[in-house]
């Protein structure tokens, strides 16, 4: 019997799934059908905010057939044609997707047969002799399932969102699967939202978070300069446009000092470091990977010396005050290109020879102007670390890769400058007294402020690896 009555509720999802499938294959075309029924196979992963995702389409899909069957009614009474059998029909469309939403209340679709997952509480284990818990702070204790699932279904949420407006409202086609095919840029979105829930699951769980943060941000550096090598040979689909800049994070202020125009990519800066704080730099910067990828050579972080933190400060002004006097003395663009690609060339060195027998991303903290200004502009940010009674035992600062945790940095309860909100210091805090806070505050709504930061982080990746390209 339970069997037939899994099969019937099994049945259920996927008929009221297919209803606003089948009406977007009839009226839009296969992809934007397909971005319907995107989350369906994703759901013996028993992932809550996949669940939740699917709810919510469900929904969509009950309002979607009853507009439809509005606007028919009213198109069949201006023609004189019977509309009733329409109507039943759509509205038993839209029942079967209401019906399919609330089947997935069943725990068939909650029940998870992974007890060492985050999204649904482990099983009992017997009583054994454990070491005495380490009392938590709010901001610092490991976040509840359903903290989990909301911080996930957010960030799915947000990451359609974003791409939907760049699907709808950027011509020529910004996201790839358009570029190739009409219509499959919904698709595409659809399964970045996905891939966005699943990235926000582990950076909201500790102990997964640092590993998890290091390897998005190193595939999002792979897809990025993937794309660019393939529009270099000649596939210019892969290109944003035909005007090309170098890739270097410091020409993102400096380009628009000596051109006077191309604001694009600062205003993209400025509101993502807005949003985010200084976590551009740790999450985002298509360069920056490669620094943590330097720097994790080395076991353990060295200790740098304490002019490497000024010396970005007269190295930003030196090269700001570059590009202006370049643009004033009239310096053809040839010339400006390679004191730009030079700048890049010599950060890549930076990067082998110095963050590499460092284990500091030396380049990050100490070369790349950038970072001095997410530090900067990230102070209007909502997000802080917060370092509430530090007994300065070092365990922090032996895995911080951005020279932030100095003694007189824990001495003021403050990171340095050069924080950029990684949070891989919060899990090896061996009295959890470090934690993230939104306007001050550890919780909102009863979901601590790490699980929102990072769906808030994961939509944002999702984002960039959908558009940014050159």
């Amino acid at each position: 019997m339970k069997a037939v009555k899994y099969g019937i509720l099994i049945l259920t999802v996927l008929l009221g799934a297919l209803m606003p499938a089948a009406h977007a294959l009839r009226v839009q075309g296969l992809f934007q059908a397909l971005a319907w029924i995107a989350p369906l196979p994703f759901l013996p992963a028993r992932r809550g905010f996949i669940r939740r995702g699917c709810q919510l389409m469900l929904l969509g899909g009950a309002l979607v057939t009853v507009n439809t069957m509005f606007q028919i009614i009213a198109e069949y009474q201006r023609m004189g044609r019977p509309w009733h059998l329409s109507a039943w029909t759509l509205s038993g469309a839209a029942l079967l997707s209401l019906l399919a939403a609330w089947a997935l209340e069943h725990p068939f679709f909650a029940t998870s047969r992974h007890p060492g997952r985050t999204d649904i509480e482990p099983s009992p284990k017997p009583a054994s002799r454990q070491p005495e818990p380490v009392p938590l702070t709010p901001s610092s204790m490991p976040p509840q399932p359903s903290s989990v699932t909301g911080a996930s279904l957010f960030a799915g949420i947000l990451a359609f969102l974003g791409l939907a407006m760049v699907q709808l409202n950027v011509r020529p086609p910004m996201l790839l699967a358009e570029r190739f095919l009409y219509g499959a840029g919904w698709l595409e979105a659809a399964l970045l939202a996905l891939y966005a829930g699943f990235v926000a699951e582990a950076l909201a769980t500790p102990g997964r978070s640092s590993r998890t943060r290091r390897r998005i941000w190193g595939f999002f550096s792979f897809v990025f300069f993937a794309q660019l090598a393939l529009g270099l040979a000649g596939f210019d689909r892969f290109l944003m446009s035909g005007a090309l800049h170098l890739p270097v994070p410091a020409l993102i202020v400096a380009g628009p000092l000596y051109r006077g125009e191309g604001f694009f990519m600062l205003i993209l800066f400025a509101a993502t470091v807005l949003l985010a704080g200084p976590a551009w730099c740790s999450h985002l910067c298509y360069i920056g990977a490669w620094d943590c990828a330097m720097a994790f050579r080395k076991k353990r972080p060295a200790v740098i010396p304490a002019w490497v933190r000024r010396s970005r400060i007269l190295l930003a002004c030196v090269v700001f005050a570059t590009a202006i006097s370049l643009r004033i003395l009239g310096v053809p663009a040839y010339w400006a290109v390679l004191f730009g690609a030079g700048f890049g060339l010599l950060g890549v060195g930076v990067m082998i020879f110095a963050s590499r027998r460092a284990g500091v991303m030396t380049h990050c903290t100490g070369y790349c102007p950038m970072g001095l200004l997410s530090g900067l502009w990230g102070k209007l940010s909502p997000w802080r670390l917060r370092i509430r009674d530090c007994t300065q035992c070092g365990s922090c600062a032996a895995v911080c890769r951005y020279d932030a945790l100095r003694p007189a940095d824990l001495a003021a309860r403050r990171p340095g400058i050069s924080c950029s909100l990684c949070l891989d210091c919060v899990d090896r805090c061996p009295k959890s007294e470090m934690g993230l806070t939104f306007f001050g505050r550890a919780t909102l709504a009863g979901i601590p402020a790490r699980a929102l930061f990072a769906g808030l982080l994961a939509a944002l990746h999702a984002v960039f690896l959908g558009v940014a390209r050159l």
